[in-house]
């Protein structure tokens, strides 16, 4: 798992700010100038893709009094290492949310075992709320005739499982380790995608994409490209424990351009957020951005009142969560 394993090699000069970093944050105010009112700001992801836009439908649901800000990101990976504040010397600036897939935090949780050091830090990220299915999309020229993702082990495939610090190349090289393929990622494009997949069949045969469907990628394929989806299942990741997978169909309701529905697997994404003392402001402001996102839940929901997967958000499955952040757990009972 090459790039979270270069995410868990912190040197000991890292380790030492890292930790320095989570124990002011952890009882500090926020880092704005004392004339300013504090704010959030939020990591997500590409602009096309669908963190970014829930984060801009989340804003919209904000009282006027509450600033967020969104920020793109190259994805789950950089998110997380943002939220620890890993990223933050060199870009001098703190992120207090984030946008990131199930699979990505507990793997990253599952790494730092046995580490003191690095339990601590991963321990303070905590679950603000469960949002939506994210579906493993993998792009490939129809008439390549792929059906599986045993076909994607061919050598002569090239794959691009995106950008080395997005949750789609994590989640996609996890695939290929689960089904004994570690070798086969080495030659990966890892190149983020582009809209219309002018590289399919040039640059790449392959790209995986995990985002909620239909994700802006997959509604630019027009009907006459030669382009589909491959089917993508390893069952056996549905029986871990606490699996954050779950069968899923990618269907041509959500993309007309596709001549049959597809299985494949989803992942929980999830708005999450740095374990701030209940002292800490920003500890009230997450528990109103967590009140604001269930009181326009219902319109949300509604068709045309924002992006389909919003229908997947589920009030219930947030608080039988036991890594749930105190401070957004208010909110929830509140409401």
């Amino acid at each position: 798992m090459p790039n979270l394993t270069r995410f868990m090699q912190l040197n000991s000069r890292g380790i030492a700010w890292v930790v320095a970093v989570v124990t002011a944050a952890c009882f500090s105010g926020p880092a704005a100038a004392q004339d300013e009112q504090p704010y959030l700001t939020i990591t997500t992801g590409s602009p096309s893709g669908t963190y970014y836009r829930f984060a801009r439908e989340i804003a919209e649901m904000l009282p006027s009094t509450m600033r967020l800000d969104i920020a793109e990101s190259e994805g789950s990976v950089q998110n997380l290492r943002r939220l620890i504040g890993y990223e933050g010397q060199s870009e001098q600036k703190y992120y207090q949310l984030a946008m990131v897939q199930a699979d990505v935090l507990d793997q990253l949780r599952n790494r730092a075992k046995g580490d003191e050091v690095l339990e601590t830090i991963v321990g303070r990220i905590k679950v603000v709320m469960p949002l939506y299915n994210e579906e493993i999309h993998a792009f490939s020229q129809a008439s390549m005739g792929l059906n599986s993702i045993e076909d994607l082990l061919d050598d002569s495939i090239l794959v691009n499982a995106g950008g080395e610090k997005s949750g789609t190349n994590l989640t996609a090289r996890w695939l290929f380790e689960q089904i004994g393929e570690t070798e086969r990622t080495f030659d990966w494009a890892n190149v983020p995608d582009e809209a219309g997949l002018p590289n399919i069949g040039n640059g790449y045969d392959v790209l995986f994409s995990v985002a909620g469907a239909p994700s802006n990628l997959g509604r630019s394929i027009e009907p006459n490209q030669d382009v589909t989806l491959v089917p993508i299942e390893v069952p056996a990741l549905y029986d871990l424990e606490n699996s954050p997978y779950r069968p899923a169909i990618l269907t041509r309701d959500v993309y007309p351009w596709l001549q049959d529905d597809v299985k494949t697997m989803a992942v929980t994404a999830l708005l999450v957020a740095f374990d701030y003392d209940e002292n800490n402001p920003y500890c009230e402001l997450i528990e109103r951005l967590t009140l604001a996102i269930l009181d326009g839940l219902a319109f949300r929901q509604e068709p045309g009142g924002g992006h389909p997967k919003w229908r997947d958000v589920d009030k219930v499955n947030a608080q039988n969560r036991s890594d749930l952040y105190a401070c957004a757990e208010r909110a929830l009972n509140a409401r």
